[in-house]
């Protein structure tokens, strides 16, 4: 609907609608693209705009807001994960960075192997290169790994080239757990998929804001992003310790590969 005058009742832009019902701007403007989510579009640049009766009505419904609010309940029962002898809250959303292959390792087994013995659904994107490696290394202290991989307790992706494409599988995936009664969620980003895939670092931070915003923080999930510093240039490491605060409230030194 394009109209060009405001009606009787009040228009929320979509930050403010986003705010409204806990989601995303990349989740209203999917569900409002998919006929979900009522949305007119004012003026030249058909900018988005909501009536507050309709986010109310979307609410009452039995769409994502509300299984998000029961991971919410969830992240109050799990408070934290134990990382190396460093107790990481859930909702936090870290970055780490190495530059030896057993640099990769310091973080990525003890996160992975903590999950799966935890119970919780670990998630790894990497290229297929390292996965292999990584999952190869896990192997040698968990023996059930490929049936770990088998029965999707730890799930293997080599990430997507369009951030959106990427939020929404990682929205879905998270809701997915929560219907089957998951409480703990671990993603594990060795962001070298991201040259591989063609993701420039724009579309790479604005991906890792986005996730702040929404689901990083939002579910009971542990997120560490690892940069390889030999392959990565000195503004897209800075880039991602802007995009990654949560990494300040531990020592910065854990995070510091060898």
């Amino acid at each position: 609907m394009n109209i060009t005058e405001s009606a009787a009742e009040p228009l929320l832009n979509i930050k403010q609608a986003a705010k409204i019902l806990n989601a995303s701007e990349i989740s209203l403007r999917r569900w409002s693209d998919a006929g979900k989510l009522p949305c007119m579009r004012i003026g030249v640049k058909r900018e988005r705009r909501y009536r507050l009766t309709d986010l109310l009505a979307y609410l009452e419904q039995d769409q994502a807001p509300v299984k998000i609010a029961a991971f919410e309940h969830a992240t109050s029962r799990i408070a934290h994960i134990d990382l190396e002898g460093i107790a990481i809250n859930y909702g936090s959303h870290l970055c780490a960075f190495y530059d030896t292959d057993l640099g990769r390792l310091k973080l990525a087994l003890p996160f992975l192997l903590g999950g799966l013995q935890s119970g919780n659904r670990c998630f790894l994107v990497a290229t297929k290169e390292v996965q292999s490696i990584i999952t190869n290394e896990l192997r040698d202290v968990r023996s059930c790994i490929d049936q770990d991989i088998q029965d999707g307790r730890i799930v293997l992706t080599e990430g997507m080239a369009n951030s959106a494409e990427l939020y929404a599988f990682f929205e879905n995936a998270f809701l997915n757990a929560n219907k089957q009664g998951i409480q703990g969620l671990r993603v594990l980003g060795d962001m070298a998929w991201t040259l591989q895939k063609g993701m420039g670092i724009a579309d790479l931070n604005d991906f890792e804001s986005q996730y702040n915003q929404g689901l990083g923080h939002r579910f009971p999930v542990v997120s560490l992003c690892q940069y390889d510093a030999r392959l990565f240039s000195g503004t897209a490491i800075l880039g991602a310790l802007k995009c990654h605060d949560d990494t300040f409230h531990y020592p910065l030194r854990r995070f510091l590969g060898a």
